[in-house]
């Protein structure tokens, strides 16, 4: 009886992880499905122990916090041959940089960091997909969608991370104890 309700429960987080493109986290599926959080981990480590064999096309990722279903690369070469490049500008990058170190941002904030004005930086990015506009104590923000972080590589993020880290560690070393 207990293997049959392990068996639902390893299938009913599988079609919740399917049913978002986008990805849910491990403690949305736990709440959603009330299932402890101990047997969700659990459970999402056999789902990707399955799906990395060779007989699958698509592989349980990890991006961030959430989980969600994506093409193995070596599948998705096959059926998109010739992916569309995506060419951005310099002055874009360095909207992208200022997102991605400090997070959902004014636009005011952006120009203050870049000295520049940002307007039409911002919305190329929005229209490119990587960049959206959320409101927060009714003023626009601006900050990086999950196509951002799709386009990069996991080893890209984490080391981006780090760096992210080790800039805010030195930023803020004067408030370390010694």
């Amino acid at each position: 009886m207990k293997d049959r309700r392990i068996d639902v429960e390893i299938r009913m987080i599988e079609a919740l992880i399917f049913s978002k493109p986008d990805g849910i986290s491990l403690q949305e599926i736990s709440k959603r499905l009330k299932i402890k959080t101990e047997d969700v981990k659990q459970y999402l480590n056999e789902i990707e122990l399955h799906y990395i064999q060779d007989q699958h096309g698509v592989e349980l990722a990890r991006n961030g916090n959430k989980y969600r279903f994506e093409i193995k690369p070596e599948i998705k070469s096959m059926i998109f041959p010739n992916p569309k490049k995506l060419e951005l500008t310099e002055t874009q990058f360095d909207v992208l940089t200022i997102l991605f170190m400090n997070g959902e941002s004014r636009l005011i904030e952006i120009e203050n960091i870049r000295g520049k004005n940002s307007y039409y930086q911002i919305k190329r990015l929005m229209e490119h997909g990587l960049v959206k506009k959320v409101k927060r104590k009714n003023q626009p923000y601006y900050k990086l969608t999950d196509k951002f972080y799709d386009l990069l590589p996991d080893k890209t993020i984490r080391k981006l991370e780090d760096m992210k880290k080790s800039d805010f560690a030195k930023s803020h070393s004067d408030f370390v104890p010694k």
